[in-house]
């Protein structure tokens, strides 16, 4: 078990490294103190063709790192799936209760088991404006997930997926980079992604249709867009608006 003094000297270090090989070194430290024999630290992106300043940062098994990439598990990998529905950390064993798993995902896992990937433990991991990532910790025997064990992981994976962002310099499309809405223009954007007009969101807003149609054109100029669609698209993806406010417009 990890204990405080440990977790202190592992926060100390990760302000230090500066490159791959520091923050691998780390990895592969810290994957073996958490019990643990392989780890992924990654975006979910195309790993045969990863964007630039993307995190792929693989210790899987050289053979399983094969199949993944020549038969793209990465399109389907079920732990990826599991995670675009938790925002926290979560067991292997918990991801037929997380995801219906397709054919392909249950051979996706049955196939991992041979290349030591017998349970783990997954720290979701996002940024809005950034792709989605993960950090994931496997085993070649059944682990059991104490609240230490979660807690420590869960900080480990957080912190390592943040020296990676400020190594790649994934942190240039930050939120700093986030157009600023105004909160009128936030209120537009609502109603326009639920499927309303102009001239509609100026009677509920109470206002005339022309100043409802200066706050979604300034919104599309801070974004750089053509269409109102596209628009509510990148918001969406940047974490300024939500479906829920949305839906609740319906």
């Amino acid at each position: 078990m990890l204990m405080s003094p440990k977790m202190i000297e592992f926060m100390d270090s990760c302000r230090a490294i500066t490159d791959e090989t520091g923050l691998r070194d780390m990895l592969d430290q810290m994957t073996r103190e958490l019990g643990f024999n392989q780890y992924a630290l990654l975006h979910h992106v195309d790993l045969v063709r990863p964007p630039a300043h993307s995190i792929t940062l693989l210790g899987y098994e050289d053979s399983w790192m094969e199949r993944i990439l020549r038969y793209r598990y990465f399109h389907d990998d079920p732990i990826l799936a599991a995670s675009n529905r938790r925002l926290t950390g979560f067991g292997w064993r918990e991801v037929p209760d997380i995801i219906r798993l397709s054919r392909r995902q249950r051979r996706i896992l049955h196939e991992a088991r041979a290349h030591g990937l017998r349970d783990g433990f997954t720290v979701p991991l996002q940024l809005a404006g950034e792709y989605r990532g993960t950090c994931s910790f496997a085993s070649d025997h059944p682990i059991e997930l104490t609240a230490d064990l979660i807690g420590s992981a869960q900080l480990v994976g957080t912190f390592c997926f943040e020296v990676a962002r400020r190594i790649t310099k994934q942190g240039g499309a930050s939120t700093s980079q986030i157009p600023v809405l105004t909160q009128r223009q936030l209120d537009c954007l609502v109603f326009v992604g639920s499927g309303k007009t102009n001239w509609e969101i100026g009677k509920i807003l109470g206002v005339s249709e022309d100043t409802i149609h200066k706050h979604v054109s300034s919104a599309m100029r801070k974004y750089d867009v053509g269409k109102r669609t596209l628009l509510v698209v990148r918001a969406l993806f940047d974490g300024q608006l939500s479906y829920r406010d949305m839906l609740r417009m319906h």
